[in-house]
């Protein structure tokens, strides 16, 4: 059948409230679904530019669907099957999610590679969590007349800077308040980190429910030490 098939309730759940964060910050996003093995992984550009993924065990059919999120979340949760109806011959009720309607031709944005990443470091959390708040606070700080400009300038500040492997990569703030907004920072202080890798012109990072990207250039963002 085609459609979507997640490992079990909890990847369902885990699916669902990544699309739930992303359609909070803008209900009309695109999810671009792709499977690699009996993985799962959901991409979806955020407004401010950052990109950002989850992934779970299950498998797909096709293999690559760009769909609308909110219309992907409203899939995952259906409404109660009535009990005097019989399961789909394909298995239990709620093993396979239907596509709703495809929007391939929608998706403009690029991907980073599957493979090929070193990693350059770990960050503790606690961090990225005080850099953002600190960001937030400036914004707070700024007249109101003023506040679109200096949010979005204050999200282009290269807060961060992470060296390995030969190399070191800039991190703006929008891409560190990505982690934070979609929930993928974990709940240990303690012992929670955010990996930071690099392939291709691309940095990760990655945190315990999901990873952001920066897509860099040679001239901003990842360069060899």
């Amino acid at each position: 059948m085609s459609g979507l098939r997640l490992g079990g309730a909890a990847d369902r759940g885990d699916l669902a409230s990544f699309l739930g964060r992303a359609v909070a910050l803008d209900p009309a996003a695109l999810a671009r679904v792709r499977v690699a093995g009996e993985r799962v992984t959901a991409w979806v550009r955020l407004p401010f530019g950052v990109l950002v993924s989850r992934t779970v065990s299950g498998s797909a059919d096709p293999a690559d669907v760009t769909v609308g999120a909110a219309d992907l979340l409203t899939a995952l949760d259906p409404p109660p099957r009535d009990a005097a109806r019989p399961p789909p011959p394909d298995g239990p009720a709620g093993d396979a999610v239907r596509w709703p309607g495809r929007r391939d031709v929608e998706w403009r944005a690029a991907l980073p590679p599957a493979a090929g990443w070193q990693r350059l470091d770990s960050v503790p959390a606690d961090v990225l969590r005080a850099l953002v708040r600190a960001g937030r606070d400036a914004l707070r700080a700024v007249p109101a007349g003023a506040a679109a400009a200096a949010g979005e300038s204050l999200l282009d500040h290269e807060s961060l800077t992470v060296s390995g492997a030969g190399q070191t990569a800039v991190l703006p703030l929008r891409v560190l308040s990505a982690l934070t907004r979609m929930g993928f920072l974990g709940g240990d202080p303690s012992a929670d980190v955010v990996l930071v890798s690099a392939a291709g012109g691309w940095t990760r990072l990655a945190g315990a429910y999901g990873s952001a990207y920066q897509h860099t250039t040679p001239t901003l963002g990842l360069t060899p030490r």
